[in-house]
């Protein structure tokens, strides 16, 4: 089998076992069997890598599987704390274009307890729990389920676009993909972007494929710097722990955030995507 075959036989694997499980989820609406069944979709990049390949090992698939931490440490740091900093900004620079969504009562939140649930302590001590958290325990557990996405998406197949298309537009097409690979969650359970907004659920498309792309080539800055998928499996787990936060600062009631204030919303991207463009330029500059 050639490498284009590889490469197709690939995206079919991994579409088509995401999407099924996706299905399922959607089908069963249960939100604990949704959870589960998502989680096991994560791995589907990773299973199509192994079969395509006979194997997931370095000569085979030119993916880096040592943490290679040794002179590598710094970048781990920003992978692992670098998305709290980025959602932070993102729902910062929401609520200032959009003051009226702001809440610092916390509504949203408050309204996801059951009514007359007695808390165990005070709100804020709860919710400066509940950030530290996620900013600090919760990507090291969700390195273990973005790998199997990373593993496909970064390791093996953001490299071979790369190599055929250019640095730049290889990294564009394989976010887009990762970004399609996400739209029946998001057209028929809301995903991402919740549910009313203008243009629903077709303008959440776009802007899901706009976040995939600014973050898969942070993921790949973190890749690239470290030789290692463990990186940018730490900062994908560290996106999905802390991208929500900011919502919690919204109004009860709340139901789209297509602009933010988490970090897929078309606003609330912005300052990593800044981020993501300088770095660019950098290395580039630097390569020159």
């Amino acid at each position: 089998m050639n490498e284009n075959s590889k490469m197709m036989m690939y995206l079919v694997l991994a579409f088509a076992m995401a999407w099924i499980l996706q299905g399922i989820t959607i089908a069963l609406g249960q939100p604990a069997l949704s959870t589960a069944l998502l989680a096991v979709s994560m791995y589907a990049p990773l299973m199509a890598v192994l079969i395509v390949h006979r194997g997931l090992g370095t000569a085979k698939t030119g993916i880096g599987w040592k943490p290679r931490l040794k002179g590598h440490f710094r970048y781990y740091l920003a992978a692992w704390f670098g998305p709290a900093v980025f959602s932070a900004a993102g729902a910062a620079l929401y609520f200032i274009l959009f003051p009226q969504q702001f809440d610092p009562a916390m509504g949203f939140l408050l309204s996801q307890i059951p009514a007359g649930t007695a808390l165990p302590m005070p709100m804020g001590t709860l919710m400066a729990l509940q950030i530290a958290g996620s900013v600090i325990a919760a990507p090291l557990v969700n390195t273990i389920f973005a790998l199997g996405e990373e593993t496909g998406w970064r390791g093996f197949m953001t490299p071979w676009f790369c190599q055929r298309l250019g640095n730049l537009k290889g990294k564009v097409l394989s976010g887009v993909i990762w970004g399609v690979w996400h739209w029946p969650l998001i057209i028929f359970s809301g995903y991402e972007y919740g549910t009313g907004y203008a243009g629903a659920p077709w303008t959440g498309l776009p802007a899901m494929c706009l976040f995939t792309v600014v973050l898969g080539i942070a993921l790949c800055w973190v890749y690239e710097k470290t030789d290692s998928i463990w990186a940018p499996a730490l900062m994908h787990g560290a996106v999905n722990a802390v991208a929500g936060l900011g919502l919690y600062f919204t109004p009860a009631g709340t139901t789209h955030y297509l602009l933010g204030p988490t970090l897929a919303g078309v606003v609330a991207i912005l300052p990593l995507a800044l981020w993501v463009a300088v770095t660019q330029w950098k290395d580039r500059a630097g390569a020159r």
